[in-house]
């Protein structure tokens, strides 16, 4: 009899320490996720010329194969520019965003995924030319640069160019090349693979050289919003998981690759197509 009692009541434990955690894990199980990010941020992402509300580019395909792996649906949806995007993720409308750059500010409202996706470099393109002597983006200090009116790359950096670079802005990176091939400016500063996508297709690379170190470093990760129904402990678990073993095998640098000479091609298509 007193056998019959602990084997109910070792039962009646086991059920309820169980219970807990079957239910955590369904109610942590998302089945569709939502994401959008910068829609003018070539190979990172871009609007789908076939269907103008989707975004595609690496961070796109590197996020199919994880909502892939983890039977979730996908939609990546075109919302805006960056700041748009960051705004619909913060309220919650839109559950995560493909291309968030680490703030502070942003921690409040985000859960950032780590690994990273891969890491910017923010660098100073200069005209190839002999002779130039740089060492650390100190050395830029008293030349004239240009950037990209609308470029935001974070407090304490903006903080430091404010202090000791003199910076003017262009309405785009092809007008900022333009100037610098011409002698209007001594350097651009631009995000390596974003330059090289807006940049290459125009033949504008060819007579310029990217300095080594870049002047600023950051990572651009995968960050789920807090007030999405699908932010959980098993998605966050799960999204590191996966960033982890894509990094370790070098999925997203071959995506970036991909997705350089996907944006590439599509540039020389209307050209194509107009010559018929």
């Amino acid at each position: 009899m007193r056998c019959a009692v602990r084997l109910k009541i070792a039962a009646l434990i086991t059920s309820l320490l169980a219970t807990p955690l079957a239910a955590g894990a369904a109610g942590g199980k998302c089945d569709r996720l939502i994401a959008t990010g910068g829609a003018d941020n070539p190979p990172f992402l871009w609007r789908d010329p076939q269907n103008p509300k989707r975004l595609i580019g690496a961070n796109a395909d590197l996020l199919k194969r994880i909502a892939d792996s983890l039977e979730l649906k996908l939609e990546l949806l075109y919302t805006g520019d960056s700041a748009k995007a960051v705004e619909e993720v913060n309220s919650g409308r839109v559950d995560l965003l493909a291309d968030a750059a680490l703030s502070v500010s942003e921690l409040e409202r985000m859960d950032f995924v780590h690994p990273a996706i891969t890491g910017l470099q923010v660098a100073a393109w200069v005209r190839n030319e002999p002779g130039v002597f740089y060492a650390s983006r100190d050395d830029l200090a008293g030349q004239t640069g240009t950037r990209v009116a609308g470029q935001n790359w974070g407090r304490v950096f903006e903080g430091y160019a404010a202090e000791a670079l003199k910076l003017d802005t262009a309405p785009s990176l092809a007008e900022a090349m333009q100037r610098l091939l011409v002698g209007e400016t001594d350097y651009v500063l631009h995000e390596r693979y974003s330059a090289v996508a807006l940049a290459g297709p125009l033949g504008l690379l060819d007579d310029v050289q990217r300095l080594q170190p870049p002047v600023l470093s950051r990572g651009m990760h995968l960050a789920v919003s807090h007030d999405s129904a699908c932010n959980s402990p098993w998605l966050r678990g799960q999204l590191a998981v996966k960033m982890t073993e894509l990094r370790a095998a070098g999925v997203p640098e071959q995506l970036l690759a991909d997705n350089l000479d996907r944006w590439k091609q599509q540039q020389l298509a209307p050209a194509s197509n107009s010559q018929r």
